[in-house]
């Protein structure tokens, strides 16, 4: 069963979709948080298609649009790294206060993978396990590295073909230490990547998992940055549902 669903925060709504079986048991909830300029369905249905595997298994989700992202409120010139973790941790108070869930799980891709380290290491009490799909550690170099690239605008914005990417997204990650202290958070986290990501290198993943106390790496051969193979993608949700029971 699909519900739409919005959260009303300071600086907009927040629009996204709880997947849940129909039965009113408890059950486990993911939350999944897209990545820099994704939204709640995801490259290819990436999210769509696990909140759909879940809810076979008896496994609710919820996936929502950041501000400036998506059906969500605000231009995507809005968007920070700053502000995503503040409406992450707005949909965290969300999920904690759906009557029917017995734990809370957190995904992050990419960008929502760092996203998710981030609310892990501030809200560790709420969260009982986090995945990481290719999880942008290196966001700040990256953007930082390509800012020549990017065709300005007279505002001092720029143009992300077709959307406007502000400076204040530029000063804010620029500000970020996007591992530091992410060891706070000491239950179980599950890292998948790609072998042929050539959007977020697989030492990132090293790198985060080397910092977790209990932390497994899982990679793909054939699989790109958001695992677009039917193949790879079964193998992925198999392996995610096993983390997720166990």
């Amino acid at each position: 069963m699909k519900i739409y669903q919005e959260i009303k925060t300071n600086n907009g709504v927040l629009r996204g979709y709880l997947h849940k079986v129909d039965k009113e048991k408890k059950q486990p909830l993911v939350i999944m948080f897209h990545g820099f300029t994704g939204n709640k369905a995801e490259s290819k249905f990436l999210f769509v298609q696990f909140s759909k595997y879940l809810c076979e298994h008896n496994i609710a989700s919820l996936r929502f649009d950041f501000l400036g992202s998506g059906e969500s409120d605000q231009n995507f010139n809005y968007m920070t790294f700053s502000n995503e973790v503040m409406e992450a941790k707005e949909i965290l108070k969300f999920a904690k206060s759906l009557p029917f869930v017995s734990k809370i799980i957190v995904l992050g891709l990419s960008m929502g993978g760092a996203v998710a380290t981030q609310v892990a290491k501030e809200c560790y009490q709420d969260i009982d396990k986090l995945i990481l799909w290719a999880p942008a550690g290196m966001m700040k170099e990256a953007i930082l590295h390509r800012q020549n690239e990017y065709l300005p605008l007279e505002n001092g914005n720029y143009d992300l073909g077709g959307i406007e990417l502000s400076q204040n997204f530029i000063s804010d990650i620029k500000k970020q230490d996007l591992f530091s202290d992410i060891d706070k958070y000491k239950k179980p986290v599950a890292i998948y990547h790609g072998l042929n990501d050539t959007t977020v290198p697989l030492e990132v993943s090293k790198k985060y998992c080397d910092i977790y106390e209990d932390c497994s790496l899982n990679t793909y051969y054939n699989a790109d940055h958001t695992f677009t193979n039917v193949l790879v993608r079964k193998s992925l949700f198999l392996d995610n549902l096993k983390f997720i029971l166990e």
